[in-house]
């Protein structure tokens, strides 16, 4: 699973290419919860359109939270895996994310 993260602009921008399963969600969630919690980010659009996931996974979900929880917001784009998509706000692609939340 590889985990790629920029921040421009207040946006923290997750880009995941591989498999995301119960075995790495973890690692992966790790990741990006330290660097939420810590820098106080409002703003996080993930990449999923070279990601492929297997079984239910909650990375989605409790990052959904802390954004939340921070009166931020959260994007999926690229989506065209089997995330529930009435959960989450999806997007068409990055440009149109960092254009919405810097509107």
């Amino acid at each position: 699973m590889d985990v790629n993260i920029e921040f421009s602009k207040g946006i923290l921008f997750v880009r995941l290419k591989g498999i995301l399963d119960k075995t790495n969600e973890n690692d992966t969630l790790d990741k990006i919860f330290n660097i939420i919690k810590e820098g106080g980010i409002r703003y996080l659009v993930f990449n999923t359109e070279k990601l492929e996931i297997n079984g239910d996974v909650t990375l989605f979900d409790k990052c959904n939270k802390i954004i939340n929880d921070n009166d931020g917001k959260m994007l999926i784009c690229g989506l065209k895996n089997n995330i529930d998509t009435y959960s989450y706000e999806c997007i068409n692609d990055e440009l149109s994310a960092f254009k919405l939340l810097t509107a």
